[in-house]
């Protein structure tokens, strides 16, 4: 191989190193979220965990709810610096389905919290 080809491959290298490295950084501040989530549901979120997100603005006015829950910053998680976006809750029988999305439009990961834990679905 000549020098340039070997300099072009070792900087292809580097791009795709660096694009993976920042692709599993951002599948952890989402796993990282949904685990942060599910403590939540277990203290100060525990009046939403029964509700679907799209009724949170409506049950957070509404006791056993504290009276400073904002529900329009709960859908908004910040994580090592970056903010994600809550995109989904459904609560279900014995837990419930979560999305949560890169706030940039980027990245979205589906989870299970139920009573094992956190699982990603996808």
């Amino acid at each position: 191989m000549s020098s340039l080809s070997l300099q072009s491959l070792v900087l292809h290298t580097r791009q795709v190193q660096a694009a993976e490295r920042t692709r599993l950084q951002a599948e952890d501040r989402l796993a990282s979220g949904a685990q942060r989530l599910a403590a939540d549901f277990q203290g100060r979120l525990a009046c939403l965990k029964d509700v679907p997100l799209t009724d949170w603005r409506l049950q957070a006015l509404r006791e056993p709810c504290p009276s400073d829950l904002d529900p329009d910053a709960l859908q908004r998680l910040w994580i090592d610096g970056q903010a994600l976006q809550l995109a989904g809750w459904t609560p279900q029988p014995g837990g419930g389905a979560l999305q949560l999305q890169l706030l940039d439009g980027g990245m979205v990961r589906r989870y299970w919290l139920g009573t094992a834990g956190v699982k990603e679905l996808g």
